[in-house]
């Protein structure tokens, strides 16, 4: 993905919900599209701070925990086109229970701790 593409989702998919939810600080990682010029310009422009997040850190954010689930979930469904996939996941992610959600955010104290506990080294998450 490019910058400019990356800018795209963010106007669309960021900007409003960050405001609602008065969100203070945006999370991401040390992809391309992510620490080029035009991302980091759009972000400042928009106030949108971002945690520093070192290139070989481990992965704490909790949605690749869904993705993961997600993707076991489509296996099993064994879609056959890109429809039928569009489909499953679409299914999928409107049918997956809130309390899931809710399980990974609360997690993230627990996480952090074990990252500081093993000193950025691998843990279980």
């Amino acid at each position: 993905m490019k910058g400019a593409n990356y800018i795209e989702v963010l106007r669309d998919h960021l900007l409003v919900p960050y405001a609602i939810h008065e969100c203070e600080v945006f999370m991401q990682d040390s992809a391309p599209a992510h620490r080029s010029k035009v991302v980091q310009k759009f972000l400042t422009d928009n106030n949108i701070p971002v945690l520093d997040w070192p290139g070989n850190s481990p992965d704490l954010n909790p949605i690749e925990n869904a993705w993961n689930e997600m993707k076991k979930a489509i296996a099993k469904k064994r879609p056959t086109n890109i429809n039928e996939l569009k489909q499953a996941l679409t299914k999928l992610w409107v049918e997956m229970d809130l309390s899931y959600f809710t399980k990974l955010a609360t997690s993230m104290p627990k996480r952090i701790g074990m990252v500081i506990q093993y000193k950025g080294n691998m843990t279980k998450y």
